[in-house]
């Protein structure tokens, strides 16, 4: 496959690591980012033909947009496991207490 090739198979991908990030559905995102960095690792690998060096770079381009919005989405999804977390401890700081002052 060439560079063009896979990199554009890495942007499908990307599309599809960010509809699982919508729809936060870590697990999917976190298989597709496997399948995804071999294409990416294979688009880099060489040399990219002079004729197909500005489609690349667009195609690129378009990959770290696309990244940036998928961050975001996990940053997202990450502050809210971690508020929820936090109110799962204060429950449970609070059954403590509440049980043993009824000793």
């Amino acid at each position: 496959m060439s560079n063009i090739r896979d990199l554009e198979v890495a942007l499908r991908l990307t599309q599809a690591m960010l509809d699982a990030a919508r729809a936060e559905d870590w697990d999917r995102l976190v298989e597709l980012e496997a399948v995804r960095r071999g294409h990416i690792t294979a688009a880099f690998g060489g040399a990219v033909a002079g004729a197909d060096a500005p489609a690349f770079a667009e195609v690129a381009q378009r990959i770290l947009v696309l990244d940036r919005q998928v961050v975001a989405l996990g940053e997202q999804g990450r502050l809210s496991l971690a508020e929820t977390l936090s109110r799962l401890q204060t429950g449970q700081r609070a059954r403590v207490a509440y049980a043993a002052g009824g000793r």
